[in-house]
């Protein structure tokens, strides 16, 4: 009787240490998963970054390629001033239209 519950008492201790074992195992798997759920994580993260930072840099050259443009259609606009005021010194409003192909509502806006 005494074998019988000695073996009783080893195989319940067994069976304690096999789940304290199993719970170990799946600690150890959870934990990995966690890690490679922040690895994941952290990639995603870094693609975002640099999409963000990609993003950035269209809209700073589009600003900057804006910017050029603005100059130019001032730098034109400022040409076109000069050559309507050089033009009305000698001719004028109606036959400066008729030359350059435009109303005289849009040569009036430069004198």
């Amino acid at each position: 009787m005494e074998k019988i519950i000695e073996d009783f008492q080893k195989l319940h201790e067994n069976e304690e240490r096999m789940e304290r074992q199993l719970e170990l195992e799946e600690a150890h798997k959870a934990k990995e998963e966690e890690r490679m759920a922040m690895l994941e994580v952290n990639k995603l993260k870094q693609e975002a970054d640099k999409k963000v930072e990609r993003a950035n840099k269209q809209v700073e050259d589009t600003t900057k390629q804006t910017e050029l443009e603005t100059k130019r259609a001032d730098a034109a606009e400022k040409q076109i001033k000069n050559m309507i005021l050089r033009l009305s010194s000698t001719m004028d409003i109606k036959s400066i239209a008729s030359v350059l192909n435009v109303s005289v509502d849009e040569i009036e806006k430069y004198i």
